[in-house]
């Protein structure tokens, strides 16, 4: 007389309902995504019946693989199934769309960081094209400050007093040619950056997107400021010779 099976212990996965990982052959329940031996992914039910499916009609003779079973004679057994790689982690950037390695800090096509994908679920502020543009017209960068971007409004902001201080200084130095062409330059830049922070602020209240992005107008600053130390101190020495 056969003895009676031992009870199966709560949670075993039964043998209908048992799976094998393809990595290392360990059991899996029906419903397991990952193998809890070497965490390899695991392959959708339906994948795995389809795969058994067509391993059984490649292998006529029914041949169990899972048990070590040879194949009939005259039956080429088919090859074993290659785990699937897993894809390494990346991140999207919300600028330009490229897909980054999870490793990297900003966006390796625009720049973009990647703080900024913890930001694209936040809702951008409702403000009307009119008051954006009111804000702007008060000071640069106020309009873009309303609409919920304090950092691209400080570098408007930040460029136009540099323009607006550079002027100032010009137009009370010693004067020569160099100088005064400078003067008008800078003169002509800052209302340029008033009136341009003004119409955007107006355009991405809209939705459209901004001109420019807060890297390059930082980066224009810091390079119109070297320049004009430069030619002042130039000036200065040259005024000192004479």
């Amino acid at each position: 007389m056969e003895a009676p099976r031992p009870p199966e212990p709560p949670g075993s996965p039964r043998p209908e309902d048992a799976r094998r990982c393809p990595n290392c052959g360990a059991l899996a329940t029906a419903d397991a995504e990952w193998c809890g031996q070497c965490f390899t992914a695991l392959p959708p039910p339906g994948m795995e019946a389809a795969a058994r499916a067509g391993g059984s009609r490649a292998d006529p003779a029914g041949a169990d693989r899972s048990r070590g079973d040879p194949p009939a004679e005259g039956v080429t057994p088919s090859p074993p199934a290659q785990p699937a790689q897993a894809r390494a982690p990346t991140w999207p950037c919300t600028t330009c769309g490229h897909d980054n390695p999870i490793e990297l800090d900003a966006c390796s096509v625009c720049g973009t960081s990647f703080a900024a994908v913890m930001r694209s679920d936040e809702r951008p502020a409702e403000v009307d094209p009119k008051d954006a543009l009111v804000a702007s017209l008060i000071f640069p960068g106020l309009g873009h400050r309303k609409l919920g971007r304090p950092l691209d409004g400080f570098a408007r902001g930040a460029l136009f007093a540099i323009m607006c201080t550079l002027a100032i200084i010009l137009a009370f130095a010693p004067g020569s040619g160099v100088l005064k062409a400078m003067f008008a330059l800078y003169l002509l830049l800052a209302l340029a950056v008033y009136a341009g922070s003004a119409w955007e602020a107006y355009r991405m209240a809209g939705g459209a997107p901004a001109w420019a992005s807060t890297r390059q107008l930082l980066w224009t600053t810091a390079a119109i400021v070297i320049v004009s130390v430069l030619v002042l101190a130039l000036s200065v020495i040259t005024v000192a010779k004479r």
